[in-house]
């Protein structure tokens, strides 16, 4: 009779053992299942506006439970401005200190391209839509976004501007004016894709690179 319950025990307990393994979700799977949500909260948001949505919608689009989202986000408002919000988190100078030495005529086109693959990915696209759409709706919405842009594209290549004007590179103008005047041009462009609701292409872009940075050199160089 004892041998058995050890074998019995011994047969249950791998049985056991995967019951506490699958119970309780990993941190992965609670990341998968956040980035799922802001993901089909920002299409949601995009394409029935604010009033539109719903988290019952949402929730069932994500593939979880409604109460799942409320105790991430407590109301449909706090949802929406993490969304935007989001947009400010992405840092895409990461990999260009402002200190890496490339020239002046080498680095301004290869931050300028960063900025415009960017603003041209799918989720600033859909956040920017998101602006137009419910700016007026939502007066701290633009705010936010316009500091989002300062924070990510002008100041960092600012500081960029400022170390090549270190360097004898750059003419004495201030560094955040004229990175502002860039990320203005490149922003023109962006804002005329997402009116018109067409993408830009690889070619389009390279073109606005070379057109942008032309026109900067020849503003800022030193002479």
């Amino acid at each position: 009779m004892n041998e058995i319950r050890e074998k019995t025990a011994v047969r249950r307990e791998p049985q056991a053992r995967t019951v506490r393994r699958t119970g309780r979700p990993t941190r992965q799977d609670t990341f998968r299942k956040s980035e799922r949500l802001m993901h089909v909260a920002t299409e949601h948001f995009v394409e029935h506006g604010f009033a539109g949505a719903t988290i019952d919608a949402i929730a069932s689009a994500a593939d979880m439970g409604k109460q799942a989202v409320y105790t991430r986000f407590t109301d449909k408002e706090r949802l929406f401005a993490a969304v935007i919000q989001r947009l400010k988190e992405t840092a895409i100078f990461d990999a260009l200190p402002a200190d890496d030495a490339q020239s002046l005529s080498e680095g301004l086109p290869v931050r300028i391209r960063a900025m415009f693959a960017d603003a041209n990915r799918p989720y600033s696209m859909a956040v920017s839509k998101l602006a137009l759409r419910e700016g007026r709706r939502f007066p701290d919405l633009v705010p936010l976004l316009v500091e989002g842009t300062a924070q990510r594209f002008v100041r960092p290549l600012a500081a960029y501007l400022a170390a090549r004007q270190r360097a004898g590179e750059l003419r004495d103008i201030a560094a955040m004016d004229a990175a502002a005047m860039c990320v203005d041009l490149i922003l023109a462009e962006i804002t005329l894709s997402i009116c018109t609701d067409t993408p830009m292409s690889e070619t389009r872009v390279e073109a606005c690179v070379e057109k942008i940075s032309d026109f900067v050199l020849r503003g800022v160089a030193a002479r």
